[in-house]
């Protein structure tokens, strides 16, 4: 496992590299820490999860809704959580905005941690602070900048992704080739996905390349003032024509 940390204008993050989620023990206190996951990474990937304090939500980009948010804050209570309780979002992109969000808001904020599971939550939706719900057809429209604590990068939890989460990562992987680095985007054109898969010590390069990609950016226009609507880029008509058509 490798640390990198990265300094934002209102936290300095430790980014762990190549690391496995044995590692979260080293990182928070286990007695005073929830796990935020889904119940696709509980089937996948439960064994590696027991003896941890766990709220399980429904898996899918339409339960990240207000309702789910209440749910939540419900079981907090029901486990005692308090101001030193570290969540620990285990999962894709609904998974850490839900914990981040929620990690904002119960008893005025406390400590977030992310753990990945797919492609596109390890290169872009757990890195840089966003962290939103949505409101009816309206994404991510309630929301909050706050940085983790940390991001711990578990390549053998991609294992149980399917082609098609494979295909969207990449697809937010092109996107940031195309803005921001063309030595990516032909590096991109040489190497299909099936290399990537593999390759660990490739995947672990090209994860990497896109998180110092992204939050140069962030470092720069941390609450999307300017530069950082650039990462907007293709999700704004996107998000139109999902609301359009189901």
């Amino acid at each position: 496992m490798r640390k990198t940390n990265i300094s934002f204008s209102s936290a300095r993050v430790p980014f762990y590299f190549d690391g496995s989620v044995k590692k979260m023990l080293s990182l928070v206190d286990k007695r005073n820490s929830v796990i935020i996951t889904d119940e696709n990474v509980l089937a996948y990937h439960g064994s590696k999860l027991k003896g941890w304090k766990m709220i399980v939500i429904a898996a899918g980009e339409e339960h990240k809704q207000l309702n789910s948010i209440d749910a939540i804050i419900r079981q907090l209570m029901d486990l005692k959580a308090n101001r030193s309780t570290t969540l620990i979002g285990i999962g894709g992109g609904t998974v850490t905005d839900i914990t981040g969000f929620v990690g904002s808001i119960y008893m005025r904020g406390i400590a977030t941690a992310f753990v990945p599971t797919t492609v596109l939550a390890m290169v872009d939706a757990a890195i840089g602070g966003k962290n939103g719900v949505n409101f009816g057809i309206y994404k991510n429209i309630l929301g909050i900048v706050r940085q983790p604590a940390f991001l711990l990068y578990d390549y053998s939890l991609l294992s149980s992704l399917p082609a098609d989460e494979w295909k969207n990562g990449f697809a937010e992987i092109i996107k940031h080739a195309c803005i921001l680095d063309p030595g990516l985007f032909r590096m991109l054109e040489k190497n299909n996905i099936a290399h990537y898969q593999r390759d660990n010590s490739q995947l672990d390069r090209l994860i990497k390349r896109n998180v110092m990609l992204k939050s140069s950016v962030v470092q720069r226009d941390e609450f999307e003032k300017g530069e950082r609507k650039l990462l907007n880029f293709g999700h704004t008509l996107g998000h139109a024509i999902e609301n359009n058509y189901n």
